[in-house]
């Protein structure tokens, strides 16, 4: 090192170790959404933490196993012609998302006990890694209380515990994200930063928090089916049974045309919002600008993939990618934020 670098105020190892987590929360939710976009979800009809980890390794198991799905209502009701080969590709979709999900829990423990009996972590980083640690373990209930809402009687999974679910995971992900931001560039404050700048930040955020959650209702329900032109839905702005009377308030969240019409025009105005915001922070010569061209371009790109997703009737490759590009959106706007309040 030379005389005049400045040594890092934290360790490598632990910045590597929380960038493995936040990393690793994006490729689960991105396992998830292709769980969910290839109907696998409901492929492994019971839940067990440990034995689990261990997919069948004979013919006789997966006999066993595919002899259980039988008895679920997706079976019976959606997938009663399939064969062994097919219930084996939703299968491994299933399982290798539980799996992962196991991966993780394992590198988020060992790392963390370790660093804690060390003495390396700050204790503020020590509570936030605790609620974390909270938030994955209810994260992974919720998960199961999802997948029992389709073995009963219905042969689909509860989108209100679908959105439920994507929403844990998403707040898991900010605070490992901003927690590996504030390692990395430290927390020391920009005290003359606008609070009406902040504000702006703030309802972006929550409107990709709201329109990413929105998109889950989308999922959930097959809502990207309902209508496929743009921007238009039959030739119409408002379309006939955007509201129905036996749905009442919940129109919003299981009427799949009043769901496709709001994810559609909440997105359309979460764009125009938030590049309007960096259309006016742009100028401004003392802000990071990289982050507001990140923000807008994975803005732009979002539109576009809706678009392509919507109009292609919500094809794999497509749908995938939006889900993805939403994540990373969302990340983007979180470190713009934390440039802007944190030098």
């Amino acid at each position: 090192m030379s005389p005049t670098s400045k040594k890092p105020n934290y360790e490598i190892s632990i910045l590597f170790w929380l960038v493995s987590l936040t990393t690793m929360v994006l490729i689960i939710i991105i396992l998830g959404g292709l769980t969910r976009l290839t109907e696998s979800g409901l492929s492994i009809v019971d839940w067990r933490p440990i034995l689990g980890t261990i997919p069948p390794l004979s013919y006789a198991s997966w006999i066993d196993v595919f002899e259980k799905y039988k008895l679920s209502p997706e079976f019976k009701i959606v997938n009663s012609t399939m064969s062994l080969n097919e219930f084996k590709y939703i299968y491994w979709w299933e399982w290798f998302h539980r799996f992962f999900a196991r991966c993780l829990g394992i590198v988020f423990i060992l790392p963390f006990t370790y660093f804690y009996l060390k003495k390396k972590l700050a204790n503020n980083t020590i509570i936030t890694l605790i609620i974390v640690l909270i938030f994955g373990l209810i994260q992974a209930l919720v998960g199961w209380w999802m997948v029992k809402s389709g073995l009963v009687d219905n042969p689909y999974v509860s989108a209100y515990r679908l959105s439920f679910h994507l929403c844990i995971a998403l707040i898991i992900f900010n605070i490992l994200l901003w927690l590996s931001l504030s390692v990395y560039f430290g927390k020391e404050k920009i005290y003359n930063r606008s609070k009406f700048v902040k504000y702006l930040f703030h309802i972006s955020l929550m409107l990709i928090f709201l329109t990413i959650l929105s998109g889950g209702f989308m999922a959930g329900t097959d809502s990207g089916k309902s209508y496929n032109t743009f921007p238009l839905m039959n030739n119409q702005f408002f379309p006939d049974g955007y509201h129905l009377n036996e749905y009442g308030w919940k129109n919003i969240f299981e009427n799949t045309i009043a769901i496709n019409f709001n994810h559609r025009w909440l997105a359309i105005f979460t764009f125009i919002f938030i590049s309007s915001k960096i259309l006016f922070l742009i100028n401004k010569v003392n802000y990071n600008k990289f982050s507001l061209l990140l923000v807008l371009f994975l803005l732009f790109l979002q539109i576009f993939l809706g678009i392509l997703t919507l109009i292609y009737s919500v094809p794999l490759n497509f749908a995938i990618l939006h889900q993805t590009n939403a994540t990373l959106l969302l990340a983007a706007m979180l470190f713009a934020y934390h440039r802007l309040i944190y030098k």
